[in-house]
């Protein structure tokens, strides 16, 4: 109730309805003083100045209620736009007994840039050949169109991820176009037949669906890249898009000599994104094929930098393992092709997950951004780091960015599902992973943070159904296990919590288990003396979910202890 009344006061204030208030009444006081000097003087009736009393006083609550509903601004007058969404409590007054509670956040109100630059989105070619073998050569033709063209300032690009949903879709294209905010959309074709390939594309107005430039092309398979160059360049000319030398040399720039390499890095890509373990390791081995075919593709060592990345995720690699690996393709990508924006985004994981180079992360991320302004990834690994920092505001603003150029990934969503719960707005998060499950119930990273996030609600019920969920998807995991864990603590089930921690632990002499997924069970059933040591282990193994400390709701009262203090201060030195 009192935090209703506090919300309702805040209200007020913003609406100016206190300003008002003071305003009125002193010039409704000015007023009775010169009613009670000039009316005698004018000799009115003896009820005139009553008149003007009991006139000002039913004015005042009009006063209010217009200024409660109206608001002045340069452009004239306008009704007052609703509230952002209030922050909101993980476990309020109707949270279940035992959930933990969640004081709200720093206020994150993110106010979006206007982008005036034409967005187009590349649909996926359709696959003539008749050999469904050849479907990852005509997306690969796809994607490739789609990144010559982001790599053009000039140009706003859907992202691949998000395209690619539409492949076989029976929505017209006006319709696609306004679901995705576009204004352009390229579709074509892809038959291959021995050694050579046939390319159709074209370009259509959408609001119009008016073609606005076509062309085919019949070559060898060899010369594949030249027609994605040829395509991508014609696109830009279309939508008079100036190109700059960096850029027009970029565009006629042939990645590998070996298709099979180009191929193989395809298969990657597309398999690695479901950041389940089985296809993050078969992604891993596309990868490694490609580098053994062509060793100067610089693709390929971005492609397994960035597969490491997501592999780190799941917390079943030793760091001191996996990082060195991802830094050292990573680099030699870079080597390879300075221009690689993949690579610098990857060197940015090894400096904010491994390294805790704080600095570094932020000039890798706009390394990688200068190359291609436009990568969602880079965008949301920028929010990501920022929202490490408590840079709350900084954080959603990029992350918002790389939602709307990849809307419907569901690795975009899940970030800024995740700051949500971290700013005291889990319902929001709910709200958007709701969306992502719907497109893909299979999704490990969504359950397992919809599950947090209504953990973070008080919805504890919900948070077990999500986590069960996601343990079945991916086997015996240890984050979703210790989460489901925290999850039997807070409901009173602390016997059920102590048998998945000792189950836990007993892993963890036979193979190696992330020590945080022990610290956070521990401290959700005994308290941080008791988790201490797991921290410490976690800290020293250099753990990639440490960095969620500073973030998570449930540790802001531990900033009081030396010992967790100092936890923060290893990770953040120039912040605590």
């Amino acid at each position: 109730m009192t935090s209703r009344i506090r919300s309702f006061l805040a209200e007020l204030k913003r609406r100016k309805v206190y300003r008002v208030a003071v305003v009125y009444a002193v010039v409704a006081f000015a007023i009775w003083q010169a009613a009670d000097f000039v009316l005698p003087a004018a000799r009115v009736p003896d009820w005139a100045p009553t008149l003007v009393l009991v006139l000002t006083l039913l004015g005042f609550p009009i006063a209010l209620v217009l200024a409660w509903a109206l608001e002045l601004t340069p452009e004239g007058i306008r009704v007052t736009p609703p509230a952002e969404p209030p922050d909101s409590t993980a476990a309020g007054d109707e949270a279940p007994s035992g959930a933990p509670a969640i004081k709200p956040d720093k206020r994150v109100v993110a106010r979006q840039p206007v982008d005036d630059r034409p967005c187009v989105v590349v649909l996926p070619f359709a696959n003539l050949s008749g050999d469904p073998e050849n479907e990852f050569f005509s997306d690969g033709v796809t994607e490739d169109i789609m990144a010559r063209l982001a790599g053009i300032r000039g140009l706003r690009v859907i992202s691949r991820t998000t395209a690619m949903t539409y492949k076989g879709s029976q929505r017209n294209l006006p319709q696609i176009a306004a679901e995705l905010g576009a204004q352009a959309v390229v579709e074509g074709t892809v038959r291959r037949s021995a050694e050579r390939v046939r390319v159709t594309a074209q370009l259509i107005a959408a609001d119009r669906d008016e073609h606005l430039w076509a062309e085919t092309y019949d070559r060898v398979l060899e010369d594949v890249f030249a027609v994605q160059s040829d395509v991508a360049e014609n696109i830009a000319r279309a939508l008079r898009a100036e190109l700059t030398p960096g850029e027009r040399e970029r565009l006629q720039r042939k990645p590998t000599e070996n298709l099979k390499a180009y191929e193989l890095c395809l298969k990657g890509v597309r398999i690695g994104e479901s950041l389940h373990p089985e296809a993050l390791s078969q992604s891993e081995g596309y990868f490694r094929e490609a580098m053994a075919l062509d060793p100067g593709y610089a693709r390929a060592y971005a492609g397994l930098a960035g597969t490491l990345g997501l592999r780190a995720y799941l917390g079943d690699v030793p760091p001191g393992e996996l990082f060195p690996q991802l830094r050292a393709v990573a680099n030699e990508a870079i080597r390879l092709d300075p221009g690689c924006g993949e690579a610098h985004a990857a060197l940015a994981y090894v400096a904010l997950w491994y390294e805790w180079d704080w600095a570094k992360v932020d000039r890798e991320i706009e390394t990688a951004l200068e190359i291609n302004p436009d990568d969602p990834w880079a965008l949301g690994f920028r929010g990501f780091s920022l929202m490490k920092s408590e840079r709350f505001v900084e954080a959603e603003a990029a992350m918002r960015k790389a939602v709307r150029l990849d809307p419907l990934s569901p690795l975009r969503a899940t970030e800024l599902a995740e700051l949500c719960a971290f700013t005291g707005r889990p319902e929001e998060g709910i709200a958007i992973l709701d969306s992502v499950l719907h497109r893909d119930p299979q999704s490990y990273n969504a359950r397992t943070w919809r599950g947090l996030c209504h953990l973070y609600a008080g919805n504890l019920g919900a948070a077990a159904s999500d986590l069960d969920e996601a343990i079945s998807i991916v086997g015996g995991l240890p984050l979703p296990m210790a989460l489901r864990g925290v999850v039997h603590a807070y409901s009173d089930e602390t016997e059920r919590a102590r048998q998945i921690f000792e189950e836990l632990r007993a892993r963890a002499r036979e193979e190696y288990l992330d020590p945080y997924c022990l610290f956070t069970l521990s401290f959700a059933i005994d308290g941080l003396d008791a988790a201490f040591p797991y921290l410490r282990r976690a800290i020293d193994t250099r753990s990639i979910f440490v960095t969620f400390l500073r973030v998570t709701p449930r540790y802001r009262e531990l900033r009081s202890d030396p010992r967790f203090l100092n936890a923060l201060r290893t990770i953040w030195p120039d912040d605590f």
